[in-house]
């Protein structure tokens, strides 16, 4: 499954460095501290080792969205069951709660750089693997499901570690443009592999675009060998905490529980997730069977998201949001939800496409200034770990909410189950503008 993260957060002040220390015996990449100017997508891209690190998820991103159209129409069509749809969407879910917070202590332990490049070449032997099972007529749901299961794991170790290398390529105020390149990248894949994904799927099936997948896993490790050695490598632990997995997991939890901005990110994050994975995972059967369409529709659902997502990236990564990221979260929050009810209501294929850019839109009003903050405050020795847990607990819900979408859409039906989705979303904006003080102050 591809390894776009949608979340929603928002948080408060943190103590603490920030990232981007410097690389033990090294110089740093970067002077994460320096006074740079306004945010620019330009600066962020003369650093060579962003640059690599940027590419290789391009072109990684590039076969993950085709695959997910021939994977979940796959299991569509040979099952006929949203429920099947629902358990594999599930199943890519559970590894990022179950293991992320475990991933994360090797994520800051280990070189990140050569984290990247073993992952990818693991994960491009998987999904070959499996398109010979495929073309054998051997991949069964159980196959599937397993196969899923161990991208997810591959996956959450690739964004985990990415993320937490980005604060070591580029300075402080070029975060939100180095998050927001990162977004344009995986939209612009998404609009390309999504619509070409349903085509290609439609004419010629699903092994094509899977060994395709296979292809990019491959060069996006190459890609990442151009990046210095010396960049993602480790930093000694602190004094005191030693180089055990228990006391270097404790250390991330309590991190996290002394930051009451994460805690907060967490009670929100729990609602908003499970409604926000619940639409994704019943996108296919909703192109299908509420707006009439085939896996071509589909596709171009996905792919009016990422459109929406390069605007909304392309836009938010110029502003200086720093003082105000807080208020952007909950604005885009209830404005998503509006959108998931209209979605609910919408029987013509142009108009959803249309609410499926809003959606995008917002999805990068959310994402960008969220990934920003996180790598600006967290300190960098525990950016991984903090990232993992702090997702793991964020996302908790999510598997329920695919579960639920398809088990709920099954008994009465998918524009019901939008509608009533997104005015849950809606209502937490307000509870989390009133109730939760660090929400509001948001700044780095």
């Amino acid at each position: 499954m591809s390894k776009v993260l949608r979340t929603f957060s928002a948080s408060g002040r943190a103590e603490g460095p920030t990232s981007g220390a410097e690389i033990p015996g090294n110089a740093p990449a970067v002077d994460p501290a320096g006074a740079t100017g306004p945010p620019s997508f330009v600066r962020a891209l003369r650093n060579p080792a962003f640059l690599w690190l940027w590419l290789s998820q391009f072109v990684s991103q590039s076969g993950d969205y085709v695959f997910d159209v021939a994977l979940i129409w796959l299991v569509l069509q040979t099952t006929g069951s949203i429920f099947a749809v629902g358990l594999v969407s599930t199943a890519a879910l559970a590894p990022t709660v179950l293991l992320g917070p475990v991933l994360g202590v090797y994520v800051d332990r280990w070189p990140r750089r050569t984290i990247l490049v073993v992952t990818n070449v693991a994960e491009g032997v998987l999904v070959a693997a499996l398109s010979g099972l495929i073309l054998a007529h051997a991949a069964d749901l159980a196959v599937i499901l397993a196969v899923v299961v161990a991208l997810s794991v591959g996956g959450r170790v690739v964004a985990l570690t990415s993320s937490a290398m980005v604060p070591q390529t580029v300075a402080k105020d070029d975060l939100g443009p180095a998050n927001g390149l990162t977004q344009i990248s995986g939209s612009t894949t998404q609009i390309a592999g999504l619509s070409i994904g349903g085509i290609v799927v439609a004419l010629f099936g699903v092994v094509l675009p899977i060994t395709y997948d296979a292809v990019t896993f491959f060069a996006a490790a190459a890609i990442v060998t151009l990046i210095a050695v010396s960049v993602g490598r480790p930093e000694p632990p602190l004094a005191g905490v030693a180089r055990r997995f228990s006391s270097e997991f404790a250390e991330g939890v309590r991190y996290i529980r002394s930051q009451r901005w994460i805690l907060e990110l967490i009670a929100l994050g729990l609602v908003v997730n499970f409604c926000g994975n619940a639409v994704f995972t019943l996108w296919a059967p909703y192109a299908e069977r509420v707006l009439q369409g085939g896996a071509a529709t589909y596709g171009f659902l996905g792919a009016a998201v990422a459109v929406g997502a390069i605007v909304g990236a392309l836009v938010v990564g110029k502003v200086d949001f720093r003082t105000r990221v807080g208020p952007t979260l909950l604005a885009g929050d209830l404005a998503a939800g509006a959108v998931i009810v209209l979605l609910g209501m919408t029987r013509s294929i142009p108009l959803a496409l249309t609410e499926a850019a809003g959606f995008g839109v917002l999805l990068s009003v959310m994402n960008v200034p969220l990934f920003a903050a996180l790598q600006a405050r967290v300190p960098a020795r525990l950016l991984g770990r903090a990232t993992a847990v702090l997702m793991g607990f964020l996302l908790a819900a999510a598997p329920f909410g695919a579960f639920f979408a398809g088990t709920m859409a099954e008994r009465s039906s998918i524009p019901l189950v939008y509608e009533a989705l997104g005015l849950v979303v809606m209502a937490v904006a307000p509870i989390g503008a009133f109730g939760m003080r660090e929400l509001r102050r948001l700044a780095y």
